[in-house]
């Protein structure tokens, strides 16, 4: 199975002005099995803007993960296949929160200091899980249509999330298995207004329907110049007239121009 995919971070306008890094990280892979399956590797993480080291926080909750997931997929001593269950991202978010702790130790500070939100999708050849905690989107396609696994997780309050730092964060993780995708995007909170319909809890399919187009009509070799074309949108004053907030945005397909989304 071959996955195309394009990532991009970008700054929000209103870090821009302030200064303030992104505080917004992604990581994307593809990993081989040992039973010789191509698993997909998706990430996304937000650092919490009232948090002292949130941009460090959602890197390394990214590469942590990242690492995690890849190594098991490469180095399970048994095949893969059909092993994506939901202790799969428990054991991930342990291993995030442990690196987190590390890294508060090290600083000086207190976890809550990292404190990020955290998306991902695997998908192998058949099977794929999804995860979340707090905001942003995973969103699959699935017989021709897009749809969200899970609707982004504002709290109990307004402008509040959940975070993988906080001490009830296995509570608020929310896993999903199901059938592999045609195609997946994940999305951080900045881009929640653009990308979903709160009104009726859709995805606003006019803005990824374009950028799956163009994704679809290239080999994997040409991908990673359409990052740097979708890290411009993402930085245009279209996007930031709409959202001054950090955003980052990942696309991955398996359908080509030969065989278009139904």
């Amino acid at each position: 199975m071959n996955w195309r995919i394009v990532a991009a971070t970008a700054a929000g306008s209103a870090h821009q002005l302030s200064g303030a890094p992104c505080q917004d990280h992604c990581y994307r892979a593809t990993a081989v099995g040992r039973d010789g399956a191509h698993y997909l590797i998706t990430l996304a993480a937000d650092g919490a803007g009232s948090a002292l080291y949130s941009e460090a926080g959602s890197r390394l909750a990214c590469e942590v993960a990242g690492q995690f997931l890849r190594e098991y997929f490469e180095h399970a001593p048994r095949s893969t296949r059909g092993a994506l269950k939901t202790r799969l991202a428990t054991e991930c978010l342990a291993r995030v929160r442990d690196a987190l702790t590390r890294a508060a130790e090290e600083a000086g500070a207190t976890v809550r200091d990292f404190a990020c939100t955290l998306l991902g999708l695997v998908a192998g050849p058949h099977q794929a899980l999804a995860f979340q905690i707090g905001d942003g989107a995973v969103i699959i396609r699935q017989a021709g249509q897009l749809a969200p696994v899970f609707w982004p997780d504002a709290g109990e309050y307004a402008n509040m999330t959940y975070f993988v730092t906080d001490a009830d964060a296995a509570e608020h993780l929310h896993v999903a298995q199901f059938e592999t995708p045609q195609e997946v995007a994940l999305l951080t909170d900045g881009l929640q207004r653009l990308a979903l319909v709160f009104a009726t809890r859709e995805v606003h399919a006019p803005f990824f329907e374009p950028m799956f187009s163009v994704l679809r009509g290239r080999s994997i070799g040409q991908c990673e110049a359409l990052d740097v074309q979708l890290a411009a949108f993402l930085a245009s004053p279209a996007v930031s007239a709409r959202t001054d907030d950090d955003k980052t945005l990942i696309l991955a397909t398996r359908l080509g121009p030969e065989a278009p989304c139904p």
